[in-house]
């Protein structure tokens, strides 16, 4: 027993949790100011890179495929930012079937004021784990969600 618990306390996917939380906890307390966590940022600067790329459909289903989350959490969390006006929600014209996910001019404008406290976090984090390593950690994940899909 004590052989498994300690093969189990070095699991990869408590480990990544761990360090999920921490990072969270860090680029949540920065964007406080702005009212945002950083799950709601990341919805808001998904959104924004979307319609950026007009040739992209901001499905829900197709935003929670990119974020890697199922539709039902991504509904849950866009339900405040939709409260707060900073994203709207229609059907799609070409498809009724698909709500189609907007950025509106009040979310736009809460991300770029929360770019600024994004930027400064991001910075922190950087300078403390130095930009070889935050890039290779990026690479290292991306790999690894890469390889991991054909699990699924």
């Amino acid at each position: 027993m004590d052989r498994n618990l300690r093969e189990a306390m070095g699991c990869t996917c408590l480990c990544i949790r761990r360090a999920a939380r921490q990072f969270t906890q860090i680029y949540d307390h920065a964007l406080e100011p702005a009212g945002l966590t950083v799950t709601q940022f990341g919805l808001l600067a998904n959104l924004f890179g979307a319609s950026l790329r007009r040739s992209e459909v901001s499905s829900i289903g197709a935003i929670a495929d990119w974020l890697g989350m199922d539709p039902t959490t991504l509904n849950r969390n866009l339900k405040p930012l939709k409260e707060r006006g900073l994203v709207k929600d229609q059907t799609d014209p070409s498809d009724g079937r698909l709500r189609i996910v907007q950025l509106t001019g009040k979310g736009r404008h809460k991300l770029n004021n929360a770019m600024v406290l994004w930027r400064q976090a991001h910075a922190k984090v950087e300078q403390t784990l130095g930009r070889k390593q935050r890039l290779a950690l990026n690479d290292m994940l991306d790999q690894s969600m890469a390889k991991l899909a054909s699990m699924k």
